[in-house]
C-alpha cells in the first residue's frame, strides 16, 4: 500500500517515492494479445498524449488520467469489484472483459485499475486504452444516475447517542480532510464504516489501489490508527472490513470453488 514513514508528517501522509507520471505508450516490441490491427495502434499512440498513467505504491495497481471529470465534486468515489457489479455500465463491462482486471475505482478526475498479479501492464494498457479512448471521446458519463444508485448501498441509521454522533463527527473529518485526501491522489480510498464506542473499534474499508497491497495492514496500524488515536482518544484501533457485498462476493466464490473440487 503506502509507507508508513512518512505518514505523521503535517501536511503528507503518503510518500510519494514509488510514484512516476508518464504518458500511455506502445512500445513496438510489444506483442499485443488480441492483435490489435497496427493502425489502430498507431492511432492510439497520437491520442495516448491525452491519457496519462500514473504508478501507485501497489505495483498491481495503475491510476489512468484522462484530464477530465469522472464524477463530479459532491459525489462519492465508487469502486466496482466483479463483472457482476460491472452489469449496467458498458465501460466497467468492457473493462472486466479483459482478462486479468481485478477492480476497478472511479475517483473524481482519474481511473485506477488493478490487476492480477500474474498479468503484465504492457500488455494490458493498449487494450485499457483503446476501450477508454473510444468512451472519453464520446463525450458521455462513465457512471450514470441509474448505475450509481444502483451500486450506492442503504444508508445506515444514525446513533442516537449524542457522544458517539461527536466523536464520529470528529473522526470521519480527520479522515476526510487529512487522510482521505492522500490516499485518493494515490489511486485509492478509505470508506468510514462504524465506530464502537464501547470498544473504540473503528471499522473502514479500502479501496482501490489500497486492495490487496502488501503494506496496507503496516500503513493501517503505523500510519492512519496512530494519528486517530493521537487526535482521538477515544479510537482504541483501526480494523479494515470487507463490506457486506464484498463477503458476499468471497462466499460466492467459495461455494464455486468447492462445487469445482467435487467435481470426477
Amino acid at each position: 500500500m503506502f509507507s508508513s514513514k512518512h505518514l505523521l508528517s503535517k501536511s503528507v501522509l503518503f510518500g510519494k517515492s514509488v510514484a512516476s507520471k508518464s504518458t500511455l505508450s506502445f512500445p513496438n516490441t510489444i506483442k499485443i494479445r488480441n492483435s490489435i490491427p497496427s493502425s489502430l495502434i498507431s492511432h492510439l499512440q497520437r491520442r495516448s498524449l491525452f491519457i496519462q498513467t500514473e504508478q501507485t505504491p501497489n505495483e498491481n495497481a495503475l491510476k489512468f488520467i484522462p484530464g477530465t471529470e469522472i464524477i463530479q465534486e459532491n459525489e462519492k468515489t465508487l469502486e466496482v469489484k466483479s463483472r457482476k457489479e460491472a452489469i449496467g455500465n458498458p465501460f466497467a463491462t468492457k473493462i472486466f472483459g479483459i482478462p486479468g482486471i481485478e477492480t476497478l475505482f472511479f475517483g473524481k478526475d482519474f481511473i485506477t485499475i488493478v490487476k492480477d498479479p500474474d498479468y503484465k501492464w504492457q500488455l494490458l494498457k493498449p487494450e485499457l486504452l483503446s476501450i477508454m479512448m473510444e468512451y472519453f471521446s464520446t463525450n458521455q458519463p462513465i457512471l450514470t444516475d441509474k448505475y450509481r444508485e444502483k451500486m450506492t448501498k442503504p444508508t445506515q441509521p444514525e446513533n442516537t447517542d449524542i457522544d458517539t454522533n461527536e466523536i464520529v463527527a470528529e473522526i470521519k473529518e480527520l479522515l476526510d480532510t487529512r487522510i482521505r485526501p492522500s490516499i485518493i491522489e494515490d489511486g485509492g480510498d478509505l470508506e468510514f464504516i462504524g465506530f464502537d464506542i464501547d470498544t473504540g473499534i473503528l471499522r473502514v474499508s479500502l479501496h482501490g489501489a489500497c486492495r490487496g497491497c502488501s503494506s496496507s495492514e503496516v500503513t493501517l496500524k503505523n500510519g492512519i490508527e496512530s494519528m486517530l488515536k493521537y487526535y482521538i482518544p477515544e479510537v482504541s484501533s483501526v480494523e479494515s472490513v470487507q463490506t457486506e457485498l464484498e463477503a458476499l462476493n468471497v462466499s460466492e466464490f467459495e461455494k464455486f470453488e468447492s462445487k469445482l473440487k467435487k467435481l470426477p
